[in-house]
């Protein structure tokens, strides 16, 4: 998701809960965009993070940045 605060992975992790995170990877600041295996991954370098966040495989070392979401009456807020 793009919005002109930046870029975001959102990810539905339940029926009422949501992920937010910054697609910038932490590695090189590349774009995530990619997903598969339920793993986000960089295109750049091959890093692959958790939906919450958290690397799975590196070279990135430090998680993606997750922003507070709150899903009521069918819409999602991301607190950036």
């Amino acid at each position: 998701m793009q919005v002109s605060s930046g870029t975001f992975l959102v990810a539905r992790v339940s029926q009422d809960a949501f992920t937010a995170l910054t697609a910038t990877c932490t590695h090189e600041g590349c774009t995530v965009s990619g997903f598969a295996n339920q793993v986000y991954v960089c295109p750049c370098h091959g890093s692959q993070f958790s939906t919450s966040g958290s690397v799975v495989q590196g070279p990135a070392s430090s998680p993606l940045r997750q922003f507070p979401t709150r899903f009521a009456n069918n819409v999602l807020t991301i607190s950036v």
